[in-house]
């Protein structure tokens, strides 16, 4: 087999699987969809969002990675994100007015093929606002994102998203006391003042008064 075929072999895999993901997500209401590529996922998203309105953002690298924050404020829209470098008091107050966004975009530290969406925060202004408020959420998560059942979302939490993010938010505040997953690359379900693992939540039907769309991605996006 040519590495072109294999390439088609896991292109092939990766649809049937977003597919499958997407057909569960239906069944919980959430306005599901597949698209091969990441440009894709932006289009549909400007078809969402109307040029003039404020949308919403946590600390989602994939919203960052994909380039949709910025490809919004070019736009015109005027986007509200905390951003590493600003003062706590600035931080504090972008976080709030996120929520009172009519739009709000994340990704997710997990989702099952059951259609069950799984996150672990910090603070909790990303579960706030992918919970109640804004009036439309949008999901975009990467196939790797795809886990069996909850067990296995909770294990991909602990074993990739809370020690990566964890690095991530340790390199962003210099002298930072760090957790253990800092250091060894996992969850140690610890209770130090850094830890990120403080609020879990599983969305498991779509919220009843919000328009939920989940953008599933051929690719591999964020942690």
């Amino acid at each position: 087999m040519s590495y072109s075929e294999i390439g088609e072999v896991w292109e092939a895999y990766v649809r049937a699987r977003c597919n499958t993901a997407v057909e569960a997500l239906k069944r919980r209401e959430f306005d599901a969809r597949f698209y091969p590529t990441r440009e894709e996922a932006i289009e549909a998203a400007f078809e969402v969002i109307p040029p003039e309105a404020s949308v919403g953002c946590g600390g989602s690298w994939t919203m960052r990675q994909i380039g949709l924050l910025d490809a919004l404020r070019e736009r015109g829209n005027r986007v509200l994100a905390h951003e590493a470098g600003m003062e706590f008091e600035e931080a504090t107050r972008v976080r709030k007015e996120a929520l009172l966004c009519p739009f709000y975009l994340s990704s997710a530290n997990a989702i099952t093929m059951r259609g069950e969406i799984m996150n672990i925060d910090g603070i909790g202004n990303r579960v706030a606002g992918i919970s109640f408020g804004p009036g439309t959420v949008i999901i975009v998560a990467g196939y790797n994102k795809l886990v069996s059942d909850l067990d296995a979302a909770f294990e991909r939490i602990k074993e990739v998203a809370a020690p990566v993010n964890a690095i991530r938010y340790a390199m962003n505040v210099p002298g930072m006391d760090q957790s253990p997953c800092v250091e060894k690359g996992r969850c140690y379900d610890c209770t130090k003042p850094s830890s990120i693992c403080r609020i879990t939540t599983i969305i498991r039907q779509r919220p009843m008064m919000t328009d939920y769309k989940v953008f599933l991605v051929g690719e591999s996006l964020g942690f």
